[in-house]
């Protein structure tokens, strides 16, 4: 069986070479020492010079990045093989797919290629080419998967951190957008209309705010696919992990009244709290909580197995389970499970009870940010939002409608719930407008409160770990360098919503859009970058750029979908049938009935048809049904010959035993 990565995941190992230059513990610059390029250097990453040019070498030397410099052939791809063997001569990789992809601005041509990876070594080959008149320059990736997958965030420094000297930098440093007036705005619709029906997302809702006020909020398409009600400013959705800066924001009006601090044990808040690592325990604080710079990595897949049936208490737990994939500070790590516990702990500095933190919570978040900042409509009730009446369905991707975006259940949006200060909000374009003035206006309302301090709120913005070259995570906030200005913004996600929140502080300027579509991201950072490039005159790339990424996720689509099958071989499937169970996951029960093969966990029950590879042999079986679509689990056997299940690979894999 031959699987690849996606095109923008790029790895690497294996080193030659003579001169090595030991990096210190920051993030590190380097120079060509003939100024073709300059490059950032991971944390205590390796760099070694060689003929060929500089490899890179993760900590664990289980990862390598060579960087290459050649003439460029009329055929990228073959500039590409070239410098393959010039780093390894022995090279072999087997080519599975070769793309081109917009290119950055000023590189006439990008090229990637990913080759086919080894299922029983998990080793990893991808290479990326850009040209730039006469002369390629390239960034060839090697290594093992479950490494790579630790140190993901480390990779992303490498890849975004590799300027090329000849491009011109755009500098918007001292440039001051254009006033927001109608033709920017029409023009703004017009692309959003269009990108949405491009994208099949149902609906959504852009707001633009310039100067203190809010100067656009428009709502497009339907709260429910094949509906007549309009989205609206007034429509509530589900924001995700943009919540999480509302839990900062709290946190900060918290140290305003000086009942925590952000260096704060959590051991002084919660003596019972803890975390795999018993030098940790004793030393993380709140702000640790936050940062996304522990080590703890992410592990959604216990929220959608476990789905609505655990608490916070035990959110904040299973913590002490957690293994840590990279040292404290080392490289960004994005835990939900982490933040959630960091709003709960916070809300106990405010007077909540163990056993009773998610009311302690969501009643620290009222009293001292919604209530201040007059969100009406932004709440964690899920009967509140049912009540009113004006909410969006949340919609996911189908297998029974050919990937196209289809209604799921409003309870499948309730396994976010236990993690609620990470991101289990509701909201509405309207209300979320309001918190976009607060933020541009450093803590103070859009009616003159001052919800919290500027030295508070700036401490959220500050940068705490580096995510890539030009990207950082504050807490709470990704912070990212725009052409010399500084962007702050965070997405988020659900099961059935989308959303992007992002400001320029020093253009007074941000945009918010919400969607109630799964991971219709590229939608609505596309919404915003044409915003920007609108206000500040700069090539119009964005649309481009979004074709591109909706072809892919079409032929990603369909490949998937070709893979699956759609009849049951009973022959095959009832010897599978039975309990299994994961320690992290909990239990998977397997049942067959009437020709259909049915996976259920507390969080979801879903079909599963089998998935065939590229010989026609089936690899696996894929879940059909929201929340869990398209997930994938393959049977084996353990060293003593007995059943097992695995979901996910490499260092995010998850394997679960026969219960007899």
């Amino acid at each position: 069986m031959k699987r690849t990565l996606g095109t923008s995941m790029l790895l690497v190992f294996a080193v030659f070479g003579v001169l090595i230059i030991p990096i210190s513990a920051q993030d590190d610059a380097y120079s060509d020492p003939v100024g073709r390029y300059t490059l950032t250097i991971p944390t205590q990453w390796t760099l070694t010079e060689t003929d060929a040019g500089v490899t890179l070498t993760d900590p664990d030397a289980a990862l390598a990045v060579h960087i290459v410099v050649a003439p460029a052939d009329e055929d990228l791809a073959d500039t590409i093989a070239n410098a393959w063997l010039t780093v390894d001569p022995a090279f072999a990789g087997v080519i599975d797919q070769t793309a081109e992809v917009p290119s950055a601005a000023g590189i006439d041509q990008t090229v990637t290629v990913a080759y086919e990876v080894d299922p029983d070594t998990l080793f990893v080959y991808q290479a990326i080419a850009q040209r730039l008149g006469d002369t390629a320059y390239l960034l060839l990736f090697s290594g093992n998967l479950d490494v790579a997958q630790r140190r993901s965030s480390q990779l992303g420094i490498i890849q975004t951190g590799f300027i090329i000297t000849a491009l011109e930098q755009i500098d918007l440093s001292t440039t001051q957008p254009a006033v927001i007036d109608d033709a920017i705005t029409q023009q703004l619709a017009d692309y959003t209309q269009r990108t949405l029906e491009r994208a099949g997302i149902p609906g959504a809702v852009v707001a633009i705010v310039q100067g203190g006020e809010v100067v656009y909020s428009q709502g497009f398409g339907v709260r429910v696919a094949g509906g007549t009600d309009p989205i609206t400013p007034d429509t509530h959705m589900m924001i995700g992990s943009t919540g999480k800066s509302l839990t900062t924001l709290m946190m900060a009006t918290l140290v305003d009244q000086g009942l925590m601090t952000w260096d704060t044990p959590v051991i002084d808040i919660l003596p019972s709290f803890a975390v795999a690592d018993p030098e940790l325990t004793r030393t993380l604080t709140l702000r640790n909580l936050m940062c996304a710079c522990t080590g703890v990595p992410r592990r959604d897949a216990e929220l959608t197995f476990s789905g609505a049936s655990t608490t916070a208490e035990q959110i904040v737990e299973s913590l002490a389970s957690f293994e840590f994939f990279t040292d404290f500070g080392e490289a960004f790590q994005y835990s939900n499970q982490m933040v959630g516990t960091g709003g709960y702990v916070a809300a106990m500095a405010a007077g909540a009870t163990y056993g009773d933190l998610f009311t302690g919570y969501a009643d620290a978040l009222q009293q001292n940010v919604l209530d201040p900042i007059g969100m009406i409509n932004t709440t964690l009730s899920f009967d509140e939002v049912i009540a009113r009446g004006q909410y969006a369905q949340p919609h996911s991707p189908s297998y029974d409608a050919d990937g196209a975006y289809a209604p799921i259940s409003l309870d499948i949006e309730r396994g976010l719930v236990p993690i609620a200060p990470a991101g289990s909000h509701w909201s509405t374009a309207d209300d979320m407008a309001r918190y976009l003035i607060t933020e541009l206006q450093a803590g103070v309302a859009p009616d003159g409160t001052r919800v919290v301090s500027a030295e508070n709120l700036n401490v959220t913005w500050t940068p705490q770990v580096p995510v890539d070259a030009t990207t950082s995570y504050g807490l709470g906030w990704f912070i990212n360098d725009f052409y010399g200005q500084t962007l702050i913004e965070h997405g988020g996600n659900t099961l059935g919503f989308t959303s992007d929140f992002a400001f320029l502080p020093q253009s007074e300027t941000g945009i918010l859009v919400l969607t109630n579509g799964r991971a219709t991201n590229a939608f609505n950072s596309s919404v915003r970058s044409r915003l920007f490039e609108l206000i500040f005159g700069l090539e119009a790339r964005t649309e481009t750029q979004f074709t591109f990424a909706m072809d892919e996720n079409d032929r990603f689509t369909a490949e998937s979908l070709a893979r699956a099958q759609t009849a049951i071989d009973e022959t095959l499937v009832a010897p599978l049938v039975g309990a299994y169970r994961n320690e992290g996951l909990g239990t998977l029960t397997l049942t067959l009935s009437d020709g259909v093969f049915t996976a259920s966990a507390p969080g979801f029950t879903t079909r599963l048809l089998p998935e065939t590879d590229d010989t026609g042999e089936i690899s696996g079986y894929v879940m059909i049904d929201a929340p869990a679509t398209g997930t994938v689990i393959v049977f084996g056997e353990d060293e003593a010959g007995k059943p097992i299940i695995s979901v996910g690979e490499g260092a995010l894999g998850y394997v679960f035993s026969e219960i007899e």
